[in-house]
């Protein structure tokens, strides 16, 4: 018995069963969520970037623009909602729209971290543009292009102030863009952002703005707008965006400009009885008994003090020194002012030096 009992014990054990393989676990989603819209995705750390892209244009359209927030329910009929997913979609482009189940859905691509602000700011607008839409009964994508990425460059110039700066300079380099290529979203991002707020300065009072601003995200023409400013909507653009350039001292100068204000500060003329003379430094000093270039030199040392907080840090030191030679020129000797003189040369010298070497960086990101 005993014997038969251990035979069927050894044939019940048998062979042993394998666990079953625990099943995948879903990957966690996280979200955030805002007035805009709720932000959803994979990664914290980009969920958490975009919603910052996403409150920088809700202050925007509500302190700047005096753009109430967009309701949750009108008349008892509830509005669509944002929600914009970081997702890598194959065969979709890096910002689409669509609108679904009463919700506006913005699909992000951020994929490209050197691209990831202008995407995340974008995804933002057209949020925004596509609910504005959605609430006037319109597709989501009914807007004029210049609306979003006008509104995509007010964002990124909020979170990064610099960047106004970077654009009003570039303007002043680069020629205008076509009125049409603006309207389309085919221009540079930058003259998007100089059209809107040419447009914002001459149509007047914020009401206005707002109006204009809602229209063209609801797909109404904004050229009907332009003719009420102009009869040739391109040379309106034009006067207005060489207005709005010239008007606005940039808060900080970039190296070529800061190196042309130091040229200009460095060069002297002056009437010394047969006609207008460029001087050097070391000439002035030769001619300091005179009225007129104490005076000169005068009005250029308080022009220098002015200005110098705003040059670019490249030419900074070059920028002290001429200062300083200022300062001295009434009382130093000629030989201690010479010798002034030439540290300034000195140091204009290394600022060139390395201007170019950061230009060929930033032409070549990859170059040492």
């Amino acid at each position: 018995m005993l014997s038969l009992l251990a035979t069927w014990a050894f044939l019940a054990a048998g062979e042993p069963v394998a666990a079953p393989a625990p099943a995948p676990e879903a990957p966690r989603i996280f979200a955030n969520e805002g007035g805009l819209a709720v932000v959803l995705g994979y990664e914290l750390a980009e969920v958490s970037f975009v919603a910052v892209h996403c409150s920088a244009l809700e202050r925007y359209t509500q302190q700047v623009l005096a753009i109430p927030a967009i309701p949750g329910v009108v008349n008892g009929v509830p509005q669509a909602k944002g929600r914009l997913e970081i997702v890598d979609l194959p065969g979709q482009p890096d910002v689409s729209v669509r609108a679904q189940a009463g919700q506006v859905i913005v699909s992000l691509r951020l994929s490209a971290p050197a691209a990831a602000a202008q995407r995340a700011s974008e995804a933002a607008a057209r949020t925004w543009v596509g609910r504005v839409a959605f609430a006037a009964g319109q597709p989501v994508t009914a807007s004029e292009p210049w609306v979003a990425q006008a509104l995509a460059s007010e964002t990124r110039a909020l979170l990064r102030p610099a960047m106004v700066d970077f654009w009003y300079r570039e303007g002043r380099l680069a020629p205008p863009a076509r009125l049409a290529d603006i309207l389309q979203g085919k221009a540079p991002e930058r003259e998007a952002f100089l059209f809107w707020r040419a447009l914002r300065q001459d149509v007047g009072i914020s009401a206005e703005q707002t109006r204009v601003l809602i229209a063209a995200a609801q797909g109404r023409d904004t050229r009907k707008i332009l003719a009420t400013l102009a009869k040739s909507e391109e040379e309106w653009w034009l006067a207005a965006r060489a207005n709005l350039l010239l008007t606005r001292s940039p808060v900080s100068l970039g190296m070529r400009e800061s190196a042309e204000a130091l040229e200009d500060a460095a060069r002297f003329v002056f009437d010394l009885g047969a006609g207008d003379v460029v001087l050097t430094g070391p000439q002035v000093v030769r001619q300091r008994d005179a009225t007129g270039v104490r005076q000169g030199v005068e009005a250029r040392l308080l022009t220098l003090r002015r200005e110098i907080l705003r040059q670019n840090p490249v030419y900074h030191n070059a920028w002290r020194t001429l200062g300083a030679w200022l300062e001295r020129f009434p009382k130093s000797s000629p030989q201690e002012l010479d010798a002034l003189w030439a540290d300034f040369q000195k140091e204009v010298r290394e600022a060139e030096e390395m201007r170019k070497e950061i230009q060929a960086v930033l032409v070549e990101p990859g170059s040492k």
